[in-house]
C-alpha cells in the first residue's frame, strides 16, 4: 500500500500540465479500475494464504465460486470500506 502525501512546490508554468499528467497517473496506478479486488485478493493471498482462508476467518459462510461476487460486500461491512482493510492488513 502507497503511503500519500499533499506537496506543494513551485515549477516552471509551462511544465504544470506534464506534472499534473504524472499526478494523474500515479493516482490512477493506486486507484485504477480493479483496485480494489486487486487489493482484497493480495491481502487474502498474503495475509491469510487465499481467498478462502480469509472467508473461514470471518467465518463468512459463501463457499467456492460463491465468495468472489460476495468479498467485497463482506470487506465493505466488516471494515467499512476497502481502504480501511487495506489500512488495517499494511505492514
Amino acid at each position: 500500500m502507497m503511503d500519500t502525501i499533499k506537496v506543494c512546490v513551485r515549477i516552471p508554468a509551462e511544465r504544470k500540465e506534464e506534472l499534473l499528467e504524472l499526478a494523474n497517473k500515479w493516482r490512477a496506478d493506486e486507484h485504477g479500475p480493479g483496485w480494489d479486488a486487486k487489493i482484497i485478493h493480495r491481502i487474502a493471498k498474503e495475509k491469510f494464504g487465499g481467498l478462502q482462508q480469509l472467508f473461514e476467518e470471518h467465518d463468512w459462510p459463501e463457499r467456492g465460486s460463491e465468495m468472489v461476487g460476495k468479498v467485497q460486500r463482506h470487506v465493505k461491512e466488516t471494515y467499512g470500506s476497502i481502504r480501511a482493510f487495506a489500512d488495517q492488513h499494511s505492514d
